[in-house]
């Protein structure tokens, strides 16, 4: 019983203190941007390609358009992955 009641105050300790560690919570927000972050993508993603689905023209026109569109997702999906880097501290 003394074991149980050392194992849980032991663990209760590092749970809380990872926690509230400052580190541990601008990780926490750091994700939190990371996925507000990718939803924009996302949606900036999905209007591009159904723009682009839309433009009437030669294939190579169409292609253009679409290249375009992957080439912003992309972009934008290293660029939210580097703030999420960057504010986490890991490289």
């Amino acid at each position: 019983m003394i074991r149980f009641c050392f194992l849980f105050i032991l663990l209760f300790t590092v749970i809380h203190c990872t926690k509230t560690d400052p580190s541990y919570e601008k990780c926490e927000r750091a994700d939190l941007d990371y996925l507000a972050c990718s939803l924009v993508i996302y949606q900036s993603y999905t209007y591009c390609a159904e723009s682009a689905a839309n433009i009437s023209g030669s294939t190579e026109t169409k292609a253009a358009a679409k290249f375009k569109c992957d080439a912003e997702r992309l972009v934008g999906s290293f660029f939210c992955e580097d703030l999420k880097k960057k504010a986490c501290g890991t490289k």
